[in-house]
Parts: C-alpha cells; sequence; structure tokens
C-alpha cells in the first residue's frame, strides 16, 4: 500500500530576513537607543525598578541580618549568665559546669556555643571540645564600667565568623580552694550565618538584575507598541506634501496626549493651507493688477510706432507710457512696503507720539483736498493724548483711512477723526457720511487688490492695497482694526492700538 507524506511547509528564511530588515528600519527610522524615546523610557523604568529593588532587598536583609544578630546576642548573653549563675554555686571542675559547658544547641540550630574557662594566670581549666584554638583572649573584649558583657564580632581565615563575649568572675577551681579571678569567655560560631547571608545577598544580586532585563525589555516593547500611533502620524504626515494641505492627521482613534499634537499639527496645516491660497490668490492679483497697465504700455507704443506721426502725438504716446509706468512703480512699491509690514519681526522705530498733534498735521495735509471735494474734516481728540508707535506707520495708516474717507464721500459730507482712551489702549476711529459698503463686501475688505466696486473700477486710481496695508500696521502694533458701514449712512474704520 502506498503511503502519502504530507510535506510540512518550512519556513521562509527570505521572509524572515525581509521582516527582520523592516524592524531595523523601523529602529533606524524612529531612532536606535539611546536617541530612541522607547529606550529611554525602558531605561528609566529599569532604573526607578532598580532602586525600588534594591531598597526593598536592602531593608528585607537589614532584617534578616539583625534578627539573626539579635538571636545570637541572646543566646551569648544567656550562655554567660547561666554559666556565671553555676560558678557562683559549683567550683570550676563541678559536674554542673562541665554538663553546661559541654550542652550543645539543637542539631538543627546553625551553630555552636563555646565556653571556655581561664584562671588569672590564663590556663585553661575548662572548654567545650570544638572550641577554635585561633580564638585568643584578645579577641574578647572586657565588660564595660558597669560591669555588663560587651560582644564582639570576631573575623577569622577561611570564613570563619565569631561572636564572642566575656566576663571576669570569682570561684574556686575545686571544693575547698580558695577563691580566685577567673575569666569566663563564650564564642558563638556565626559561619554558617555568615554563608546563608552571603547566599541571600547573591540570591537578591541575581533576581535584581533578572528583574531589571526583564523590565527593561517589557518596558521597551511596552513603549514602542504605545508610540505606534506616533509613528503612524509622523507616516502620515510625511505623505503629506504642498498639493495635500487639505489632508488632516485622523485624531478619533488617538490617545488624549497624541490628540492634542494632532490636533496642533492640523491646526497647522489649516494655516498653511490659508497661507497657500493667500500666496495663489496674491500671485493670480498681482498678475491681473500687472497686465493692464502693461497691456496699456504696450499697445500705446505699438500704435505710436505703427505709422509715422508728428511730434505731438508722439508726445502723447510718451506721456501714457509715463503715466503707465508711474503706475506701475506705485504698485511695486505698494507691494513692498506691504510685503515688509507683514513680517511680525520686523523692526518698528517705536517713540511716544502726541497723537492729537499727528491727527492735527494730518488733516492739514488733506485740508486742501478735502476742500475741493466739499467735505469737512473734523478733529477729536482730546489733549495729551499719547500714543507709543512708529511715526511713519502710524500717519501711513491714517493717512491711507483718510484718502478713503475723503474718495467716498460726497460733497456736502464730513469725515471725522477721533481719539480716546479705551480700555488698557487707545481706540482712533475714522468715520465718514459717504455712500457706505455693501454688506457682502465687508468680510474681504481688507484682502489685497479687492475693491467694492464689482466692476474694480480704476477711475479713482486705487490699487486696492490701501486697507491692507493699515490691518498689517495694526497688527505689526499689537493691534486690531474693525469696520462698521451701512449703504447710504457711511463708513467707520477703528483702529485699537496698544499704548505700551
Amino acid at each position: 500500500m502506498a503511503v502519502e507524506w504530507l510535506a510540512t511547509p518550512r519556513p521562509n528564511p527570505a521572509a524572515r530576513v525581509s521582516w527582520i530588515g523592516f524592524a531595523l528600519r523601523r529602529l533606524r527610522q524612529y531612532g536606535l537607543p539611546p536617541r530612541s524615546l522607547a529606550a529611554r523610557m525602558a531605561g528609566t523604568f529599569a532604573l526607578t525598578l532598580a532602586l525600588i529593588l534594591l531598597a526593598a532587598s536592602s531593608w528585607m536583609y537589614w532584617g534578616l541580618s539583625a534578627r539573626m544578630t539579635q538571636e545570637d546576642r541572646e543566646s551569648v548573653l544567656r550562655k554567660l549568665d547561666i554559666a556565671v549563675a553555676v560558678l557562683q554555686r559549683h567550683s570550676a571542675d563541678s559536674g554542673a559546669l562541665r554538663q553546661e559547658v559541654d550542652l550543645k544547641l539543637p542539631p538543627d540550630a546553625p551553630r555552636d556555643l563555646f565556653v571556655q574557662l581561664r584562671n588569672a594566670d590564663g590556663r585553661v581549666l575548662l572548654q567545650t571540645p570544638g572550641f577554635d584554638p585561633a580564638l585568643r583572649q584578645a579577641d574578647f573584649d572586657t565588660p564595660a564600667a558597669d560591669g555588663l558583657p560587651r560582644l564582639r564580632k570576631v573575623h577569622l581565615p577561611h570564613d570563619r565568623h565569631f561572636l564572642t563575649a566575656t566576663l571576669p568572675v570569682t570561684t574556686r577551681e575545686s571544693p575547698g580552694a580558695p577563691l580566685q579571678r577567673m575569666r569566663l569567655n563564650v564564642a558563638l560560631d556565626r559561619s554558617a550565618e555568615s554563608r546563608i547571608l552571603a547566599d541571600y545577598r547573591l540570591r537578591l544580586l541575581g533576581v535584581m538584575l533578572a528583574a531589571m532585563a526583564t523590565a527593561a525589555a517589557a518596558a521597551y516593547a511596552i513603549a514602542w507598541r504605545g508610540l505606534r500611533p506616533l509613528r503612524h502620524m509622523a507616516d502620515a504626515a510625511r505623505d503629506i506634501g504642498a498639493q495635500d494641505l487639505h489632508r488632516r492627521l485622523e485624531t478619533r482613534k488617538l490617545p488624549d496626549e497624541l490628540q492634542v499634537l494632532a490636533l496642533a499639527f492640523n491646526a497647522t496645516l489649516q494655516r498653511l493651507e490659508e497661507s497657500f491660497g493667500r500666496v495663489s490668490q496674491f500671485s493670480a492679483d498681482i498678475a491681473h493688477e500687472l497686465r493692464t497697465p502693461l497691456s496699456n504700455l504696450w499697445g500705446g507704443l505699438d500704435v505710436a510706432l505703427g505709422r509715422p506721426r508728428d511730434a505731438a502725438q508722439y508726445r502723447e504716446a510718451l506721456e501714457s507710457a509715463v503715466e503707465e509706468c508711474a503706475r506701475l512703480s506705485h504698485m511695486i512699491q505698494a507691494l513692498l512696503f506691504l510685503a515688509q509690514t507683514e513680517q511680525p519681526d520686523a523692526a518698528l522705530r517705536l517713540e511716544t507720539l502726541d497723537l492729537p498733534h499727528e491727527l492735527q498735521a494730518l488733516a492739514e495735509f488733506y485740508e486742501a483736498s478735502a476742500a475741493e471735494a466739499g467735505v469737512q474734516l473734523q478733529i477729536d481728540a482730546p489733549q495729551h493724548l499719547a500714543l507709543r508707535a512708529d511715526r511713519m506707520l502710524l500717519q501711513r495708516a491714517i493717512a491711507n483711512l483718510i484718502g478713503n474717507a475723503l474718495a467716498h464721500t460726497p460733497r456736502g459730507g464730513s469725515v471725522r477723526i477721533a481719539a480716546h482712551i479705551h480700555g488698557a489702549g487707545v481706540r482712533i476711529s475714522v468715520a465718514d457720511t459717504g455712500c457706505g459698503i455693501a454688506p457682502e463686501h465687508l468680510p474681504h475688505l481688507f484682502e489685497r487688490f479687492y475693491r467694492a466696486d464689482p466692476a474694480r473700477s480704476r477711475t479713482r486710481g486705487g490699487l486696492g492695497l490701501g486697507l491692507a496695508l493699515v490691518r498689517n500696521i495694526v497688527r505689526l502694533h499689537g493691534g486690531d482694526i474693525r469696520v462698521q458701514s451701512q449703504l447710504g449712512s457711511g463708513t467707520c474704520m477703528t483702529l485699537d492700538w496698544p499704548s505700551r
């Protein structure tokens, strides 16, 4: 009978290598230790855990060591008390003392107690079998001034440790012998305890190192996984180009901490999109505005050169060309000045100005134009009203508003320029009794090249840059501008200027 063997699919080495290469590329892309945020978080977590474990382990080790030391002290002192009590009733060679000297701790006790009795000459009268001969009398501290024994830790070669104590006693060597001063020494073998504590320290160190390594690896994996939404944000942001400024980062599934970042990035994209839109519109407006004077200039010169003409006709063509060139020059200068005022770090020559004096000077400058147009100019400002501003920019802004007001106010009307303290700043208003502005035009008044006249009439010679320039000047000083207008009732431009 034929037997068919099912072949077990083997792992593809190429796929494994490809996955490893992708992981390494991601690590290099988002940072390797110590620059990686995940690695820093893992290192900080591991260090914090190490400090906690060190404190806990030290406390546990200290408690164990202190407990064992306390038990040893009690054992040594108890042995001394019992031996001294026996010597007070019996002689040194009595069976009761020998029984107490040879008495050992229980078999399961990890230590041994040794007793030694020496006479005044230093001769050993009695000692526990196995008493370490390396222990000398100098290893036993003399009692304190109050007669209490003092315990001493003794460390001998070959990792031998003892706890010793001594007491002077007065007793007889045998019944009937004279009393004499003797020294009773007690030594507790702590070598087994020292090995236990050393093994405990080694185990604690191993546990701490293993816990640190495990915690660092787990923290790195958790941090790497937790930062995955941030990597997705970076990938999405990397794919956004100049043509994709309408795209936004998805914020619904992001954690709260990253939602703030995503919302701020989306707001930045919104501002960039609006800026690009304004730049595109500005470019289109410049092209539209420059096309008309260039076409006029080109057409006039082409007609003048089409056939021979007399000197008067050539002169008329040249005058027309000069007029168009002047218009182009004026437009270019206005655009350059507008670009300078749009820079937030533009240098301002701030000085404290007497605002009524400045307004009066501007009124006198426009007095002839107002008289010719049949419009009355009025100034309403309290005396000694001070304002800190750039003189040239302030005059340029208010002059543009006065010029617009005079241009749109019919004969017999009036233009009122007022100033007063408003809150922490100064409010300047230019109001006219002209034709007013339709509501649909108000949101666009401060756009460059925008004219409320649908036909974009140039009969008044305006470029559509004056109000945009006024807005930039006011914002450059930290203020704001507002407009109120009604058809047939006039227009009021209000500048809220910080006093600073």
